[in-house]
């Protein structure tokens, strides 16, 4: 009994076979098996062939007559059946060349979002868990047609380079997620704290940035910093994620006056505007409601311009 206990197949096989070869240990044929176990023959010989998956019911039976534990039978189908969904997932994401391509793979590659894969099923894998997506068809529900309008309630398909301004987001959100705020948002401390963040964003950029970033997660909101992607026109976005408003912005070095303007124009949009709405900044977005879009933005740049003359 020791050695199925511990044996592991260099490959990852039916348990039919472990079967077959204990019955020619045993000298026992398939249909003495089945007149010990009470077991169809057929069925019995559907599993040697690795045709039929062996159930709990069967299993427990033929650890009766052969000794073989049932557990072990039981593990093995286990492992079987997930090595084979795991074969056809591979597969399948084998064929989407076309949309891997459409990606900024490469630069996703070397700033560390998602690891290099000799294989393309197995890099489209792993870009797919970047994601958080089962496949490409869910990735274009999500951020094309809109599918799940509660968590992402614009298309980027109205964008200049959606897959690109896509994995940006993505990035943000990922940072959100592993960003964990103490406080909820509360737009009343929010506002008690403008004249500080107003005052706060007089100095250069890269000595305020770690202060700004303590200072909003004291109200709730979360300040992200994501690496740009060549050729990404966007300047930054703000939307609520998983819960928490989130301002997410390059993480490069801007102009001192960009860099002011813009942080401010992001708080305006929090204060200023609902929780479903989604902005995006110098991303080329064509959202479907123009005029309404165009007013959020032209309230959240007097709102940035009122800020800046405080």
């Amino acid at each position: 009994m020791e050695k199925y206990l511990y044996y592991t197949p260099t490959e990852i096989e039916h348990p039919g076979v472990i079967l077959e070869e204990k019955l020619q240990e045993m000298d026992m044929t398939i249909k003495e098996l089945a007149a010990r176990s009470e077991k169809p023959e057929k069925s019995l010989i559907d599993i040697i062939q690795g045709q039929c998956s062996i159930t709990p019911d069967m299993a427990l039976a033929i650890e009766y007559v052969t000794g073989m534990p049932a557990e072990v039978l039981l593990n093995w189908q286990q492992r079987y059946d997930e090595a084979k969904s795991r074969e056809k997932m591979v597969q399948k994401l084998g064929r989407v060349k076309t949309w891997l391509s459409t990606l900024p793979l490469k630069e996703m590659i070397d700033k560390g979002w998602v690891e290099a894969r000799e294989q393309v099923g197995e890099q489209v894998d792993t870009v797919l868990r970047f994601f958080g997506v089962v496949s490409p068809k869910a990735w274009e529900d999500y951020y094309f047609n809109q599918r799940l309008k509660v968590a992402f309630r614009i298309s980027l398909e109205k964008t200049s380079d959606p897959y690109a301004i896509a994995a940006w987001l993505r990035r943000g959100e990922i940072q959100a997620m592993d960003t964990f705020l103490e406080e909820r948002y509360d737009p009343k401390r929010l506002k008690e704290k403008l004249p500080e963040i107003s005052l706060l964003l007089l100095s250069p950029p890269d000595d305020i940035v770690d202060r700004l970033t303590d200072i909003l997660a004291e109200t709730g909101i979360k300040l992200l910093f994501t690496e740009p992607l060549s050729g990404v026109p966007i300047k930054g976005a703000t939307r609520w994620i998983y819960g928490s408003p989130c301002i997410q912005l390059l993480s490069e070095r801007q102009e001192y006056e960009n860099f002011r303007f813009t942080v401010l124009h992001e708080i305006g949009h929090i204060l200023l505007h609902g929780k479903k709405d989604i902005f995006l900044e110098e991303a080329g977005f064509k959202p479907d409601d123009d005029l309404a879009y165009e007013r959020k933005e032209k309230e959240a740049d007097a709102f940035a311009r009122k800020m800046m003359t405080v």
